[in-house]
């Protein structure tokens, strides 16, 4: 099969390498669409902590089941699926509570793993999710990206009437925000960023106000939309020291802080604020048992692709594909890789 090897920072190609095998619990799935992610990128350019060379990258997958293990029970050859790329141990505390996102063990399909920027992936059976009829196979390819935003809407306890301040809406804060928008009738969301491509999209799938650090001061600004309350619930994407050490004064008093965004740098926060607004502060992993719902959302409202998706090209061309994503940040907010038949 071909497969795109990743053997250092900014080195891919394709070559032919042996097609897997599934074991007794796994299915063999003939990729048909892949999302490049932001962690893909950081792949491709170095930054990645977990990065590994040579190694096969790509975990936003959709495909056709075409082999099947001994012990599967629930899927057959010719089902088109969705891959949940973390796969958990299912023993550790966190998988023991629910929280299998945040596994001590946790394996990743495209990443521990080989993943699906490649024609054939092997994926656990538990892992690959039944598309509904009539999905097409890029909207199924979305399905992971969707599950982090839905993940993080969880963690915030959104509710009617609340306002909501999302900093940084790069393709994990604009999930967030569609989906806001569409679950909830009631929400004002103000959209934070210093990339006016990002801030325009925002505005698309219906924020409520847009905010340019770099034209505007934030807290002012939100303090001034708010009446000065402060934003019931603040969701930190950017992935900043600044943004999230904003967080706590943009959040109102009884509010909630979610941070999904990851940083490496040392984030302090005023002590007296913690008790002062009794604040809640949430982090924000991956997901867990986010992929139903996901699904049902993005096949409900298959229109977000049009306006998510940047570009559309073949697989084979997956080192333009990075190029394009790794230089031009605020033209591409997702790209999608398209499988030969």
């Amino acid at each position: 099969m071909k497969a795109a090897i990743m053997t250092k920072p900014f080195q891919i190609g394709i070559e032919e390498v042996p097609k897997p095998v599934p074991k007794p619990n796994e299915v063999l799935v003939k990729m048909e669409a892949a999302g490049i992610c932001g962690g893909d990128i950081h792949y491709y350019d170095g930054t990645h902590p977990y990065a590994v060379y040579p190694q096969i990258y790509g975990h936003e997958l959709s495909g056709v089941v075409v082999s099947v293990g001994a012990d599967v029970t629930k899927l057959a050859v010719g089902d088109p699926v969705i891959v949940e790329p973390t796969v958990a141990c299912g023993s550790c505390y966190p998988c023991r509570i629910g929280k299998y996102n945040c596994c001590v063990k946790i394996d990743m399909i495209g990443g521990f793993r080989p993943g699906g920027f490649a024609d054939f992936v092997t994926v656990p059976e538990a892992y690959a999710h039944l598309m509904p009829d009539g999905m097409s196979h890029e909207v199924g390819a979305l399905c992971e990206p969707f599950s982090i935003g839905a993940q993080v809407v969880h963690r915030a306890g959104a509710h009617e009437g609340a306002v909501i301040t999302i900093l940084g809406v790069g393709p994990i804060g604009l999930t967030a925000l569609i989906m806001l928008k569409r679950m909830y009738r009631d929400v004002t969301v103000y959209a934070v960023d210093v990339v006016a491509e990002r801030l325009a999209r925002a505005k698309q799938f219906g924020a409520d106000g847009l905010i340019n650090p770099r034209e505007q001061n934030t807290l002012e600004t939100i303090m001034k939309l708010t009446g000065g309350e402060g934003s019931h619930i603040v969701i930190e994407s950017a992935g900043l020291k600044l943004t999230m050490e904003q967080s706590i004064q943009l959040v109102s008093p009884g509010g909630r802080i979610v941070i999904v965004g990851l940083t490496n740098d040392e984030v302090t926060f005023p002590g007296v604020l913690f008790t002062k607004k009794e604040v809640e502060i949430f982090g924000s992993r991956n997901n867990a048992g986010r992929f139903p719902e996901v699904i049902d959302f993005l096949h409900r409202n298959s229109d977000i692709a049009d306006g998510f998706v940047s570009l559309r090209m073949p697989f084979t061309d997956i080192a333009e594909a990075l190029h394009l994503a790794k230089t031009k940040p605020g033209e591409v907010n997702k790209i999608i890789l398209t499988y030969e038949g």
